[in-house]
């Protein structure tokens, strides 16, 4: 009679991989998942990193070689192991550290290396080689290099309290207002400003209800004696967000005098004349490049509302809202 047989080398692995399991739960106190062989391509296994008892969802991947053909080829520091060319990109693109780790049959001789592209050197046609040094012990030295490598283990507890705070302060205010940074200004940045818009876009019905809602305004501008109109770095931000596709239409409050749209025109738009009236001013813009800022900001929103599958009627409820506002408020700028 004939039976599936088990070579010596499926043996040896086999062996190999249990009692690497066996030592990180007993020995390091954290998590070993081992990697079904027919998935395994260059990865057998990943060590999850448990702090007080307290799994961290830090992964490590293990690159696991068991016998003593692997300690044959030695160096003046080490052992010589050899690899193929297909590993480097799988190893080098992995999210995860990577750790080479060498076992005898006897378990008596147990090295490690952090896998990095500085430490191979070409080996034949298609291979390279590292040394693993002898003075990496997997019985002492292992589990400090594994904290080591995956930096601190932070508790987000509070964070993750703040910020669902804050969404539920977005969520059922009927008006909110960014404060632009003055270094977003400076430096020609939008990551505050794109942040605060995803945190508004966050689901569906937040961004329904966060629609007509928005208002800017610079705080640290404030003990500046001049208008923010008359502010370049201001106006030039303001007219390149636009440019970027900013989408302040669908934001922009326009149910009451806004600052936000009044300020876009400011840094779009030419003006012809400007007149002090009462505490304010009162200002003529170029005809031509208000029809550009209309288009542009109608393209951006469109762009906007294709991108996030809003209705129709919901694109119309925002275009008319801004028609309605330049209509009655373009005489008082």
């Amino acid at each position: 009679m004939t039976f599936p047989k088990r070579n010596k080398n499926q043996l040896i692995g086999s062996i190999g991989q249990t009692f690497f399991q066996h030592f990180v739960n007993s020995e390091l106190n954290c998590i070993y998942h081992p990697i079904n062989q027919e998935n395994d391509f260059g990865i057998d296994g990943y060590i999850e990193l448990v702090e007080n008892e307290y799994v961290t969802g830090r992964l490590i991947g293990i690159q696991l070689k068991h016998g003593n053909s692997f300690f044959k080829s030695q160096t003046n520091g080490g052992y010589k192991f050899i690899g193929e060319n297909k590993h480097l990109n799988y190893y080098l693109n992995s999210q995860s550290p990577v750790y080479i780790v060498i076992m005898d049959e006897g378990f008596k001789r147990m090295h490690w290396v952090q896998f990095e592209l500085d430490k191979t050197s070409p080996y034949g046609a298609n291979g390279w080689w590292m040394e693993v040094p002898k003075g990496n012990l997997l019985t002492s030295n292992f589990i400090y290099e594994l904290f080591q490598t995956s930096g601190p283990i932070v508790d987000y507890e509070e964070q993750i309290k703040l910020n669902w705070a804050i969404d539920g302060l977005l969520h059922d205010s009927k008006f909110r207002i960014v404060a632009i940074p003055k270094n977003e200004i400076l430096t020609g940045s939008y990551e505050y400003l794109t942040s605060f818009i995803e945190r508004l876009s966050k689901n569906k019905d937040m961004l329904i209800k966060s629609r007509s809602t928005l208002d800017i305004f610079f705080p640290e501008y404030d003990e500046d004696d001049r208008e923010i109109f008359q502010i370049p770095e201001i106006m030039t931000w303001l007219k390149n967000s636009i440019e970027i596709g900013i989408p302040w239409f669908y934001f922009l409050n326009t149910q009451k005098k806004s600052a936000g749209i009044t300020l876009l025109m400011h840094s779009f738009c030419k003006k012809i004349n400007i007149y002090e009236k009462d505490r304010g001013y009162l200002v003529e813009f170029d005809k031509n490049d208000l029809g550009q800022f209309v288009e542009q900001n109608y393209i951006n929103l469109n762009t906007y509302m294709e991108i996030n599958n809003l209705s129709l009627k919901i694109n119309k409820e925002i275009s008319s809202g801004i028609f309605e506002y330049l209509k009655k408020n373009l005489q008082e700028i």
